[in-house]
């Protein structure tokens, strides 16, 4: 053999293995089939940080997803739904069995819970191929009666989120994962009622409730027209507190009367319909206050404590209770108000009402 051949020989045979090492390195071998190392996962996990304690509260709040996954013409491609497990709540995620590609995902969480209690709120079916964003409005569940529309329920608490993804492909496999961030929209407003005098207040002698047409959100939070809702109190009890101390015991007792209510979104451009109304049950008006103007009140204080300016939708996203004290007369006249939200309160004198 010359020693041309021989080169032809020794170069045939090193690209043979070259060819070989490459087919056993490929995405598209038999050995790498079998194991599964060249698939694309696609991961989606979510955040609920937007509170007034910037903190990550997911894994304490969320009960369910339902993701929708829309392609560039906004046509569904594809949905999921799943129960948060309690336990594995801290390392959730969702898998998106998608193909490559542009989308927009949307999330309603907190549409399935316990099944102890009717749900709160509802979106349409939606159908692959047909359903388009817009139609994935979520409503609240209300009851109807002689005045209209009403919520008297404990609400399950309610989260959306929207978040654009592009999708890579990539022939050697991976996983990528996403982050959408969530809103919370139901809010716990808590009203206490208290004498001065220290006579007891009696809930028998109450009506409470709060207004707002707040129970109908779109695909993109907004809030839509809707009819007017009476939300009213899911428990109303008596309380009593001490105050002072002399020795071990109480000085003297302080005795109130607690309504909780669960309510929609609030948002800034509802100042003049969502209005929490006291009457006594002879007729006598007893207060009127709008809820969201109360509760900007304390969005000065959180931008100082944390340096964080935020205009007004950002700051009623980001609060989800507000307590509200009230002080009454001998004659259930307000003469007074605390409102109180978070650890942070600011006191009203002689404050008139409607």
């Amino acid at each position: 053999m010359n020693i041309r051949a021989l080169i032809r020989n020794v170069a045939a045979k090193v690209c043979t293995a070259l060819v070989c090492l490459l087919s056993f390195s490929s995405c598209d071998s038999w050995i790498y089939e079998e194991e599964g190392d060249c698939s694309v996962y696609y991961r989606l996990k979510f955040r609920y940080d937007m509170n007034l304690k910037w903190a990550d509260a997911f894994a304490n709040e969320v009960s369910s997803v339902h993701l929708y996954a829309f392609d560039r013409s906004g046509v569904l491609a594809w949905q999921k739904a799943e129960q948060i497990v309690p336990g594995t709540a801290e390392d959730y995620s969702m898998l998106l069995d998608l193909p490559p590609g542009d989308y927009k995902l949307l999330a309603w969480c907190g549409l399935q819970n316990d099944g102890e209690r009717d749900e709160s709120f509802s979106v349409p079916e939606a159908r692959v191929g047909e359903t388009r964003m817009e139609q994935l409005q979520c409503t609240l569940n209300r009851q109807h009666d002689e005045s209209g529309a009403y919520s008297e329920e404990h609400l399950y608490r309610l989260f959306h989120g929207t978040l654009d993804v592009s999708l890579p492909v990539n022939a050697d496999g991976g996983s990528y994962d996403y982050t959408m961030p969530l809103t919370k929209n139901t809010n716990h407003v808590r009203v206490i009622l208290q004498h001065l005098s220290g006579v007891d207040v009696n809930k028998e002698d109450f009506i409470f409730r709060i207004d707002d047409e707040n129970g109908l959100m779109a695909y993109d939070n907004e809030l839509l027209a809707d009819e007017n809702i009476n939300y009213r109190p899911w428990d109303i009890q008596n309380v009593e507190a001490g105050i002072g101390r002399e020795g071990n015991s109480a000085v003297s007792k302080v005795k109130g009367l607690v309504a909780d209510f669960t309510v929609g979104r609030l948002i800034e451009t509802h100042r003049e319909k969502m209005i929490l109304a006291i009457d006594t049950k002879d007729g006598k008006k007893v207060a009127r206050i709008p809820v969201i103007d109360y509760a900007l009140m304390g969005k000065e204080y959180y931008e100082n404590e944390y340096r964080y300016p935020m205009d007004e939708r950002e700051y009623l996203d980001r609060l989800d209770e507000c307590v509200m004290t009230l002080f009454l007369d001998e004659d259930h006249n307000w003469v007074s108000c605390v409102i109180q939200i978070l650890s942070w309160r600011v006191v009203l004198n002689n404050v008139d009402i409607e």
